[in-house]
């Protein structure tokens, strides 16, 4: 592990990151304060034996690297940081099975706009090929399009995106049935159960579902666009729809990143801009991060 983790760091170090270690246990309301919230019922909370109140395990460093920024950097304009440890799940991760994992990511923060959408998509792709995955991928999607389809429906967001991530057109149909949502919209969730949300099904519908499904369209599009030209040879861009992300602090352009012979995904990044104004501090902010020991049996 301390192998692959060195040559991650040099990937990382190489392109202006530097490392910070965040503590594994804080105090609850620390953890769950801003956008820690959205991981509430993944934190692990016990009693303190030294002092008789309560402590948290970390279940996600991304929220801790947002405050350390928001606060002990609050001068710098521009950060950018990986990260490399341990974090504790309440209960398995959907996606591994796993509780404890070993959280290795990077995050840049304080440049809005594609350039570090870019930047932060290569590193995804040389992090994968360094730990000799080969083939690479990354499905790309846009958190916003959930949030335009199903924005007015009385259901949560995290209902619609659970759902989603079953991959289930059946159980979206029964959910569908239930629910009040205009057929096109709901047209368009059978679609993304189906797995089909494409390319070519993004630029037929994205004008016909309504103002903010269409900007969110065409954010996608343009990046992937952008990053496909950019990262040609490295890494295979594809756009999908359906693309939802693992904890629902992101608020753009989500991705997750795939491999040759690996079916379960790899890691998961996308912008979390509004997570930093949680702390006090707008500030526009996108990362990456997977678990470095689900890799090492993944190799």
């Amino acid at each position: 592990m301390r192998s692959l983790q060195h040559r991650l760091f040099e990937i990382y170090n190489d392109a202006g990151f530097s490392e910070v270690i965040p503590p594994l246990l804080e105090r609850p309301d620390a953890l769950n304060s801003g956008a820690g919230s959205f991981l509430s019922d993944q934190t692990l909370v016990f009693t303190d034996p030294a002092d008789a109140g309560l402590i948290a395990v970390r279940p996600d460093m991304t929220p801790q690297i947002a405050r350390i920024v928001a606060t002990r950097m609050r001068h710098e304009k521009t950060v950018k940081i990986h990260y490399s440890g341990q974090v504790m799940l309440a209960r398995p991760d959907a996606l591994s099975g796993s509780r404890q994992q070993w959280q290795t990511g990077v995050e840049s923060m304080g440049t809005a706009g594609p350039e570090s959408d870019v930047e932060v998509m290569h590193l995804a792709a040389l992090s994968m090929a360094a730990a000799g995955f080969t083939s690479p991928v990354l499905q790309v999607g846009h958190i916003g399009l959930m949030q335009a389809l199903v924005g007015a429906d009385k259901a949560s967001l995290a209902t619609w995106v659970q759902l989603l991530s079953r991959h289930s057109p059946e159980d979206m149909k029964v959910y569908l049935d239930q629910a009040t949502l205009p057929k096109p919209v709901a047209d368009a969730l059978m679609v993304l159960a189906a797995g089909k949300g494409n390319v070519a099904w993004l630029r037929q519908v994205k004008n016909n579902i309504n103002a903010d499904f269409e900007a969110a369209a065409d954010e996608l599009l343009n990046l992937a666009d952008m990053v496909s030209n950019r990262l040609s040879g490295e890494v295979t861009i594809e756009v999908d729809a359906a693309v939802t992300p693992r904890f629902l602090y992101h608020s753009g352009v989500v991705f997750t990143g795939f491999a040759m012979g690996s079916p379960k995904a790899l890691l998961h990044g996308g912008r979390y801009d509004k997570m930093m104004a949680a702390y006090g501090r707008d500030m526009p902010a996108t990362g990456f991060s997977f678990d470095l020991w689900a890799w090492l049996d993944s190799i």
